[in-house]
This record gives structure tokens, sequence and C-alpha cells, in this order.
């Protein structure tokens, strides 16, 4: 993939062999930031946040797992035709690290090469039957666990991992999965907006070529993303900043705009 590995020396990516490269940001990109969303199971609320994005004209990128491809390829194939990337999420979305158990990110004990490999490359067939294309040559690991041998391995099929943007302590996940209320991390739909819209201000970094974290398809019955999503754009636009799919940061910050990395047309091998 020569045309991605151009631009890869315009990422903010910790100091790694490019087969392991980790997207959280990216540099040079001018006043631009990328949506990403995660479809894994649920898909309450995605055909109204699909028609959300579409009204206001914004494109973003979606990582999808292999189930979901599966069970709701219409909202997918939707989701293309209406502009957006599409990325691959994993088949079943499993715990690759041993991070919920000792917070460090050491390969969990049975995520094998070819487990890894598998969920992919299922993910990716799945997909393309789906939209009718392969998708692009971007992964995201489920639940952010991740490490350099995991994103080595994915890169042998061609695919560069992209997370979403950190800060100490913080990060730009918009927090629309945690289902439980009077919980520390669950928010409303204005506070959800406002955590993202604050980020800059509170960590000193950039919300120009950051990338930012929700979910299409919510298990919390009030679906906050419907409110929360219109404030982001709204505040982001007064600020001059414009939410692009992830392979058109990359492009933007490789001087090419408005144009999106093309996807890897021969597949996952």
């Amino acid at each position: 993939m020569p045309a991605l590995a151009s631009l890869l020396s315009a990422l903010v990516v910790a100091v790694e062999p490019a087969a392991a490269t980790n997207i959280n940001a990216v540099q040079g990109a001018g006043p631009f930031y990328a949506l990403t969303f995660d479809a894994h199971v649920e898909a309450a609320g995605a055909a109204e946040l699909l028609a959300l994005l579409r009204e206001r004209r914004v494109h973003a990128t979606i990582f999808a797992t292999g189930r979901f491809a599966e069970s709701f390829p219409e909202l997918l194939r939707q989701a293309a035709r209406d502009g957006h990337e599409i990325g691959n999420h994993t088949w079943s979305h499993p715990h690759l690290t041993t991070w919920a158990g000792n917070h460090r990110h050491d390969t969990q004990p049975g995520i094998t090469r070819s487990r890894l490999q598998d969920e992919l490359r299922r993910t990716a067939a799945a997909i393309e039957a789906a939209i009718g294309h392969p998708p692009s040559p971007f992964w995201r690991a489920p639940y952010g666990e991740h490490n350099a041998v995991l994103r080595g391995w994915a890169a042998e099929l061609g695919l560069i991992h992209v997370d979403w943007t950190h800060a100490d302590h913080d990060s730009l996940d918009a927090l629309d999965w945690v289902e439980e209320p009077g919980t520390r991390r669950y928010l409303g739909p204005e506070a959800m907006a406002r955590r993202l819209l604050n980020f800059e201000r509170k960590t000193g970094v950039s919300l120009a070529g950051s990338i930012v974290l929700m979910h299409l398809g919510a298990s919390r019955p009030d679906l906050p993303l419907l409110e929360a999503l219109p404030i982001v754009l709204d505040e982001t636009d007064i600020r001059g900043l414009r939410p692009v799919p992830v392979g058109e940061l990359l492009n933007r910050a490789a001087g090419l705009p408005g144009r999106p990395a093309p996807s890897d047309r021969a597949g996952v091998r």
C-alpha cells in the first residue's frame, strides 16, 4: 500500500516500526478533524444518526464488526452510499489485550496471529458483501486494546490501526457507550458534547487533526448522540473546524485536499 505508506510521516504517532503504526492524530491537516464511529452489535439509533450526518453533509469513518455487517448490511450499504469510509473492527469484538485485568496491554492469552487475522479477514469479507467493494485499509481494535505485536499482525494484511486522540487521563471518547445512570462516566447529551468541545482547553491538545470516538448504534434508550452530535458540529463549525473521514485527514496532511484515501481494492490478503 505505497500511497498510504507515503502519508505516515504526517502522523502523530510513537516512534515504532512502520508496520506497527498507530494513528491517533494527524499533524498538518489544517482546520479538520476526524469523526469516527464504532459499530459492534447494536443498531438502535443508527439509521437516525446516519440521517443526521446526511442532513449535515458530514462524512465520517465507521469501524464495523463482521457481526454488524452480517446483521445490518443495509445500514452499512446506506453508510457507504452516503460517502462514509468503512473500516474493520474485527469479527466478534474480542478483548485483544489484558488491559481490563491488569491495566497492561499484553496480548491476551488465546489471541494469536492466526486468530486476529481470521477475525479481520472474515470482517473484510462481510463488509465487502454488504457494500459491494472492499473496506478501507484502516482497522480499530475493540475497546482500544492494541499493542505493536497486534498491529504488526494486522499490517501483514495491509491494515493500519486507527486509535482516537488521547491526552493525560483524558481522550476524545464521547462515552456514549456508558450505560449505567449515576456512574461517574455516564453523561447526558449536553455534558457529552462539552466533554469533547472542552478537550483542547483542558489538555492543550488541539482539536485540529484529532480523531473523535463515537458509536453507531446505541444500547442506551435515550440515544444521546442524536442531541450531542449537533452541538459538537455547530460549535466546531463556529471554530472553523470541519469533520472528515480519517483517510481524508491523512490526505489533507499530504497536500491532497478533498480526496479520501483509496480503499485497498485487492482486499485483505
